[in-house]
This record gives structure tokens, sequence and C-alpha cells, in this order.
């Protein structure tokens, strides 16, 4: 039998640059502390590896192994933008058909049994990967990888348009599941309404700050928040009056000012808006503050509207209605929403509700075409061919 080893990710920063929610409390303890015990508990036969960027080692990741004090536990600190490197070098004692579990630090409710299910159908096939369907809510979700496969991908991905493989490995696998022995853990769980309501009350101290802060520390391929932008930019037209609702300090509406003729930001939050301003230089940039399900603005007077992880805090009739209002016959709206199969509770308590790709769909097209459906795997991953993932992109347009 095939030897196991628990590989815990964190990092005290995000990939958008600002500090990683693992780093929260939850119920008063560290969160990627929790995910930690988690795994010395289900895994009692396993070495468990908390798994770290460089830049961490003697900051505030550097102390959790020695207070958890378990002899089963270790720490790998290295390689700053890939993970993957990091996951090969943190299990040099491995054989090639050894595997490996691993968990990202926030995620302190993955479903250990899921994990156990995955690690036994790896070693019963010999698998390269196994991993749970791109929509199934990430908060319990965990991947299996056979440690020569890891070892073989290090090689083959050393160019920098495959850098984004090397934060998310197991995207690779998937998309090119025909060249490697790769599969979806099919048999899944029904969690009750009661256990998901007792992981998202976790979870409120945590989210309780929701927005993505971005730095100038972000590492773009990783960044999804940014990716929205970049893809919103690919259907938008250079002479559009376009709207970001929910801009927070203007990052995106910077971004797309370079490309678009004028570009409003609106948010709830008068101090965001203050300092978008501040940011914010160019004549073709204008603030404003809003609320999504009621705003100032006359009807049909943008040309497209991108409204990005905004759906999910808000009414969502109520929401695209107004958005629907404000955009011109035959205008845009380009949305981006977590993608969740178990979204009716998400986890995350800031959200009100995550969407299926289904229930998405028939809502959103009440009130607009849908003409684009992306679903992005991780960070800035996504199959054309593949509209499932952990968030959902949509281009839609307004009826005549």
């Amino acid at each position: 039998m095939s030897n196991i080893k628990v590989l815990i990710q964190a990092s005290s920063l995000s990939w958008a640059g600002g500090r990683d929610i693992c780093m929260g409390l939850v119920d008063g303890e560290i969160a990627v502390v929790r995910t930690v015990k988690r795994a010395l508990s289900a895994f009692p036969e396993a070495q468990i590896c908390l798994v770290a960027p460089e830049f961490d080692r003697y900051g505030d990741l550097k102390g959790i192994v020695d207070d958890i004090a378990d002899n089963r536990l270790q720490a790998f600190f290295g390689f700053d933008e890939s993970p993957l490197s990091r996951m090969v070098a943190a299990s040099t004692e491995l054989q090639d058909d050894d595997y490996i579990v691993r968990v990202d630090g926030i995620h302190f409710c993955f479903d250990t049994n899921l994990s156990k299910q995955m690690v036994n159908l790896a070693q019963k096939k010999n698998l390269d990967c196994i991993k749970l369907p791109a929509d199934f809510p990430v908060h319990f979700s965990s991947e299996v990888f056979r440690v020569g496969a890891l070892r073989e991908l290090i090689k083959i991905l050393n160019k920098p348009e495959l850098a984004k493989f090397h934060v998310h490995p197991k995207c690779y696998f998937e998309l090119n599941r025909y060249d490697y022995q790769f599969e979806y853990l099919h048999s899944l769980p029904q969690y009750t309404d009661e256990y998901l309501k007792e992981c998202r009350q976790l979870t409120q101290e945590i989210y309780e700050t929701p927005r993505l802060e971005v730095s100038n520390k972000r590492i773009s391929f990783a960044d999804t928040p940014s990716y929205h932008y970049q893809l919103a930019l690919k259907y938008l037209n250079h002479n559009m009056k376009v709207l970001d609702v929910a801009c927070g300090d203007g990052y995106g509406v910077r971004m797309m000012s370079s490309f678009l003729a004028e570009v409003h930001g609106a948010d709830l939050e008068p101090e965001s808006i203050a300092n978008a301003k501040a940011y914010s230089t160019k004549e073709n940039i204008a603030y404003f503050v809003e609320d999504i399900t009621g705003m100032s603005f006359d009807d049909a007077c943008y040309d497209a509207v991108t409204c990005f992880e905004t759906l999910e805090h808000v009414q969502e009739n109520a929401c695209l209605k107004e958005l629907q209002r404000i955009i011109k016959p035959g205008g845009m709206l380009v949305l981006s929403t977590p993608q969740n199969s178990f979204g009716h509770i998400p986890v995350n308590s800031c959200h009100i509700v995550e969407y299926s790709l289904d229930y998405l769909l028939k809502l959103v097209g009440q009130y607009f075409f849908v003409v684009k459906v992306i679903g992005i795997k991780a960070g800035t991953i996504h199959d054309d061919a593949d509209p499932y993932g952990t968030n959902t992109f949509l281009v839609c347009i307004k009826p005549l």
C-alpha cells in the first residue's frame, strides 16, 4: 500500500495581494490551525505538512507548527509563486507511487470522508489525480495526487503561459484528463441544511470584511478578481460608456479606463469611493456612491455594466432589474458570481446565496440574453467547452 501525506497549503497573503482569510479567526482560533487539526485527526497514520511561500518563513505562519506541537506535523516554506514546486519539495521522502492529499488552508470544513474515498480510489486505480466536480462547494473540497505525476508536471510546466498551472495543478490534469489517469469523485454527499448553517456560522468572523483587497503584491496569473476585468475587455468596445458596479477602490475602473472611452465606478460605501477618487486622475473616470438595487442613474444611460462578485450579496431580482434599467437596449452586462451546486446555504456568510449554473442562467435569462458562459475553474483557468467551475462569468445583452 502506498504512503499518504497531507499537505495544507496556506499563505498570509492572497493572490490579489491582500491578507489571506486563512489567517482570520474562527471561533477564536486561526482558520488554518483548525484545518491542520482536522487533518491530524482524520489521518492518524499520515504525516501532515503546512506548506507556505518563502515570504512566510519568518511571518505569521511560522509559529503554527510549534504551537500545535504534534510530531506528525511539519512545515515547508519556499517558492513564492509556485504551489506545485512547494508540494513536490515538501514530499521528497515519498516514492513516485505514493499519494498527496492537498487541502487549502482556509477549508477548515473540508470533508475528510471524501478525501479518504479519493485516496482509496486513487490507490486502487493508480490514478494521477482525483478531484471533486468543479462546482462542488470549495469549503468542503480537497484533491489527491500521485507524487510521480506531480514530479513529471514540474518538467512539463516550464513556459510562462503555463505558470497558472503551478498554482492549480489539479486543473492541468482536469483539462488534459485524456492524457492522464484522472477521475472526478462522483459519489457525493447530501449535506443537511443544519450542517450547512453550522459551517456558515463558523465563517462569520473571517468574512466580516467581504471585500477582496488588491495590492501591488498580487500575482496576476492566479488572481481571479483582476481576471474578470481582463475577460470583460475582450467583449467591451473601446467607444463604450461603462459602469463598474461595486467598484471598491476603483482598481477595475482604472484598469479598464486605458481601453474604454468613459468608465464610471459605483459603490455603496462612501469611504471606498473617496479612496477611488484619490487614486484616479484620468478625465474619462468618474465615481458615484450608489446602491445597486436602487441607483440614481437615468434609464438606458450606459452602453455596458460590469458587475463582478456582487449578485450573491444582494437581492437578486432587485439587482438585475436595476441593471437592466440603466443599460441601453442592445447594451451589455458582464457579470460574475461564485458557482456552487450546494449554494442555497453558502458557507461564506457574506453571501445570501451562491448559484448553480442552471439556476443562474434561468435567473439572468429573465432580464437579458446570455450570449457567453465561462466557468472559471480556479485562478485564471477555464475551458471554453466546459461551463462548470468555481466561478461563473457571463456576457449578457439587453433585449432591444
